[in-house]
């Protein structure tokens, strides 16, 4: 390994600018050579580090409470394990397997369902070794069937899995590295979601981080003083021997054994071969057995999937298949992408950051930590190709190395606090993986399902909006943080507080939110190039002014060329002028005052106390005093009529008004707007979002100044609180509504509410087994239309009776409600908070509101449509009319190119549609046309269901392409299945059978 001795003296005035990437090349070219290290080690004798002290008492013990606590908290209470309902049928399927377990191996006889399979299952049954089942069966056996039983005995094999990484990051780095290891795998979606479900494969990852934790530490640890300590490494080989027995009892020799052993023992023999120190008896030896050991289990377990199907291999630990479909080669990335972010977006520059040397050691120190990073770096990657290898003969694996990207994470941010150099790459590479997932999220949000290891399944529609916004705030907040902590150089956190601040004022660095750096900064800006930059800019403000002033005028004067713009186009031009003035000085000043938000926060950071909670007051009070003693009456007006004179020598005169034109409005309103804005268009009243807003900028500088001063000034340490908060937010509101939209329990808990007295359930869609878990009982199980139709209205006249109902049988019974009640009305649905299960009821109760979303599809009040036709379609259908509306809702006379619109198109049935015809739109006109082909109603309600006289309602969402220039278009539409079209008997239409609808101004 490279050694780099930067003091913390050196570490304040390195570049800002250094990349990852440049970091690996840097310490690539450092020869590791023990002359190398020698020199180096002269070097820094000659100039003195300032070393971080231990610490002492509670401090000490500290970290560890830490990692015990967080982990139990996430795990078992945020939320309760309680309040996500069970997965049918994944998570399901595993916990009905644990329960036959526990009645057949552990004498739980009161766990034996009527009507259900009891029967012991087999191993090819499980699909993987038993452990993960049996954990889950003792749950069941001692506390009975419930959610939570099934669930705890994961989420302690989860706090087990956070306290064996923070323990052996601890012991071969440091205890705040294993602090920071510890939090990082805590919020790892993939770590969290495992063990707060009963999934399974938490026991995996558990097992992995205790098998290549013990042997890590048995192998590599050594004191200080160069001597090993053979009680703590026999106890750490103890936990190794519990991790790779646990291993291979879940996911088999491959996995379970090959993985870790092969991983420490690859380190072990490039540790051997570097001769950097020599090993004892035992670190040889279990060095040597691990390498043995990784090279033949993984023989084994390569050796059996090459063979053909069968049944469950020991040394595969699944069930080897051929796969429906053939990975690609980046399909693990995308696994681990969607399944650890936000982190996994860090952790690459994470690894490139363990290449460089570790910071603030030496001697046996150096050494060991040297040798932690080289077993982590070998282990991301045999993990990463042995998941590889699996994906083609498998079904999805969760990553079973997470542990390992938590501790690359951990010593990486660790370092950074220790002194290593900032990196704008690290930053900027890490928000823009962030973008790139976010993008992901939002075009395909059943990556979400990536957390459970579950590759394919369908993802709740109205789920979305709500999976979006937490995207949003979890990814562009962690982007924000993990940008400003990289972007700039910082002195290390360990550095005293005095010494912290007479640099400040020792040294010439630049100092927050003071109107002189943001001055010179303006005045570098304008002299760029020789004034070509700030001359470009003034013409770009010119012409957008000119183009605008030329589009009002052309308004007011009703010019002939001015209907050629769209509305959209005439929209940009006139706001262009104000846009091209203020936006790129909006980015550069604000990029840059959120720097100097972080450098005062962190290098600004004084002994916690009192006074802590009112530091945010005082940039509030500083920059008014340099408004109040900038001369604006002076200065101003001179920098109105252009006398006002500043240069880089003398820039007292521009003081005041950068104070008050620049910095002021950055201070004082930048925080307010955007925290209404975002309230705002979170749906809050105006004057409600306004209160909210206004004390919000001096609220955070409140909360970032008593922060700072907690952490000790400490960037790193704010990204790892940070990313405990978006965990948090991800763990308590994200992924438990998202198995709630997947689980049938808030229709049992609806169910208990709403009954009265002896009013039964049945189930149609819904598997039976979760009854057990929720009802009580097993419900009656419906399995065709008609019968569930019958049941459900089987009812005596005082009472009813209600049905949980699956989304894709709710169309077939709503059209057997409608067509054998007398009501008119669609199928009374109580509950649909989840779009995938609904609870039915046979009738509704005063004061309750029929949920069916099939009520905007089948209406039940006579249509008013915008544009009236009256067409008749080959005697089946009856085109009533269509609305033209906007993304709101409001109906508009005419469109604009590039904005979403709606067209709702009514029909009524004439009489019975057995072919399931599609829609087509064609918005013809000046040689362009848009085409709107889509099904009806999105599919929802297929034709086949449609009964004489209904009126069926088809939303379609279109956006007018950007070339569609203002003007009369004719809007035409109909139905078509290949080359055939509905014919239009009368009405309207053309001698192509499209109903014609009349003119569509496009502005």
């Amino acid at each position: 390994m490279a050694e780099t001795t930067d003091s913390a003296e050196s570490a304040v005035s390195a570049d800002s600018g250094a990349s990852s990437a440049a970091e690996a090349s840097d310490a690539a070219s450092s020869a590791s050579s023990a002359p190398a290290r020698e020199e180096n080690d002269r070097e820094a004798a000659a100039e003195p580090a300032e070393r971080e002290p231990e610490p002492e008492g509670v401090a000490r013990w500290l970290p560890l409470a830490l990692a015990v606590l967080l982990p139990v908290v996430f795990f078992f209470l945020l939320p309760p394990l309680t309040r996500a309902g069970l997965w049918d049928p994944h998570e399901l399927n595993v916990a009905d397997l644990a329960r036959r377990i526990a009645l057949n191996l552990h004498g739980a006889t009161s766990l034996a369902l009527e009507g259900a399979d009891n029967s012991l299952p087999h191993l090819n049954d499980l699909g993987r070794p038993q452990l993960p089942f049996t954990s889950i069966a003792l749950g069941f056996k001692f506390f009975g069937l419930h959610e939570w039983a099934g669930r705890a005995p994961l989420a302690v094999w989860g706090v087990l899995g956070v306290l064996a990484t923070y323990g052996f990051v601890a012991r071969l780095v440091d205890r705040r590295a294993g602090i920071f290891s510890a939090v990082a795998l805590t919020t790892m979606p993939l770590y969290f979601v495992e063990a707060r479900t009963m999934l399974g494969d938490i026991v995996t990852m558990s097992a992995f981080a205790m098998a290549f934790g013990g042997l890590l530490v048995t192998v590599f640890d050594r004191n200080d003083d160069g001597e090993p300590d053979t009680k703590v490494r026999l106890g750490w080989l103890a936990v190794a021997a519990i991790g790779l027995i646990s291993g291979f009892y879940t996911r088999g020799g491959f996995l379970g054994v090959a993985v870790p052993t092969l991983a420490v023992g690859a380190a072990f023999a490039i540790a051997r071969a570097n001769g950097q120190r020599r090993f004892d008896v035992l670190g040889t030896a279990v060095g040597a057995a691990s390498l043995l050991a990784g090279v033949v289990f993984g023989y084994l377990g390569i050796d059996a999937m090459a063979g053909p199907p069968g049944d469950l291999s020991p040394w595969v630990g699944a069930m080897i298949h051929a796969p429906t479909k053939y990975p690609t080669f980046d399909f693990e990335i995308g696994h681990i992408a969607a399944a650890l972010a936000p982190w996994s977006a860090f952790v690459p520059f994470a690894f490139g950051r363990l290449f460089i040397a570790p910071q603030g050691k030496d001697g046996v120190a150096f050494v060991r930590e040297s040798e932690a990073r080289t077993a982590l770096l070998v282990a991301a990657g045999v993990a990463f190709f042995a998941h590889g290898w699996l994906a083609a003969r498998t079904d999805l694996i969760g990553f079973a190395a997470p542990a390992v990207l938590a501790a690359a994470c951990g010593v990486a941010l660790r370092d950074y606090e220790r002194g290593a150099h900032p990196s704008l790459a690290v930053g900027v590479g890490t928000a823009v993986l962030l973008g790139l997932f976010h993008h992901e999220f939002h075009k395909l949000p059943e990556k979400a399902f990536h957390a459970f290891a579950v590759s394919s399944s369908t993802f709740p529609e109205s789920f979305k909006p709500h999976a979006l916004t937490v995207w949003w705030i979890a990814l562009g907040g962690f982007a924000a943080v993990a940008l400003l902590t990289f972007i700039e150089r910082y002195r290390p956190w360990f550095v005293s507080v005095p010494a912290r601040v007479k640099a400040q004022f020792d040294e010439p660095s630049r100092k927050p939110f003071d109107p002189k750096v943001y001055l010179r900064f303006l005045l570098a800006l304008r002299d760029a190039w020789d004034g070509m930059l700030a001359l470009a800019y003034f013409a770009m403000v010119a012409g957008a002014s000119l183009a605008g002033l030329a589009v009002w005028i052309g308004t007011r004067m009703h010019a002939r060329w001015l209907p050629q713009l769209s509305s959209q186009m005439r929209d940009l031009v006139l706001n262009a002028w104000w846009l091209t003035a203020f936006a790129p000085l909006f980015v550069i000043f604000g990029a840059f005052f959120w720097c100097d938000v972080w450098l005062w926060t962190f290098e600004g950071a004084r002994p916690f106390g009192r006074t802590s909670f009112a530091r945010g007051f005082e940039p509030f009070e500083q920059l008014a005093e340099r408004i109040k003693g900038g001369r604006l009456g002076k200065t101003i007006p001179d920098l109105i009529t252009g006398k006002l004179v500043v240069t880089p020598d003398q820039l007292d005169d521009g003081v005041g008004p950068t104070a008050l034109l620049l910095l002021g409005p950055l201070m004082y309103l930048q925080v307010p707007v955007l925290a209404f804005a975002g309230l705002y268009l979170g749906g809050m009243r105006p004057v409600v979002a306004l209160a909210f807003a206004i004390p919000s900028g001096v609220a955070l500088f409140l909360v970032l100044g008593a922060v700072g001063d907690l952490l000790r000034g400490s960037r790193a340490a704010f990204m790892i609180a940070w990313a405990a908060l978006v965990g948090a937010i991800l763990c308590a509101s994200y992924y438990p509504a998202l198995a709630n939209q997947l689980s049938p329990k808030e229709v049992f808990e609806s169910y208990q509410r709403l009954h009265k007295g002896s009013e039964q359930l049945a189930l149609f869609g819904v598997g039976g087994r979760t009854a057990a878990y929720y009802a009580g009982g097993q419900p009656n199980i419906l399995r065709d239309t008609n019968s569930a139709y019958d049941w459900m209205m089987g009812n005596e006249p005082s009472s009813r009776r209600f049905v949980a109902v699956r989304s894709e049988e709710l169309a077939r019974l709503n059209r057997a409600y409608r067509e054998k009640s007398t009501t008119g009305q669609n199928l009374p649905v109580v509950d649909a908070r989840s779009s995938q299960i609904m609870l039915v009821a046979s009738s509704l109760r005063d004061g309750e509101k029929n949920e069916n979303p099939l009520e905007k599809i089948i209406l039940t009040k006579p249509a008013t449509p915008q544009h009236k036709l009256d067409v008749n379609l080959e005697d089946k259908l009856e085109v009533l009319g269509y609305d033209i509306a906007d993304a709101n809702g409001k109906l508009v006379e005419h469109v604009a190119p590039g904005r979403k619109y709606h067209m709702r198109t009514y029909f009524k049935v004439l009489a019975p549609i057995t072919t399931e015809w599609e829609m087509f739109i064609h918005i013809d006109g000046f040689k362009r046309r848009h085409n709107g082909d889509h099904k009806l109603a999105e599919g929802k309600y297929p034709m086949s269901l449609w009964l004489k006289d209904d009126v069926v309602l088809d939303d379609h969402e279109f956006t007018l392409e950007p070339n569609f220039t203002p003007g009369n278009y004719t809007l035409y539409f109909g139905l078509f299945v290949g080359e055939s079209r509905l014919k239009v008997k009368s009405g309207p239409a053309d001698s192509e059978n499209r109903v014609n609808g009349g003119a569509l101004r496009v502005q």
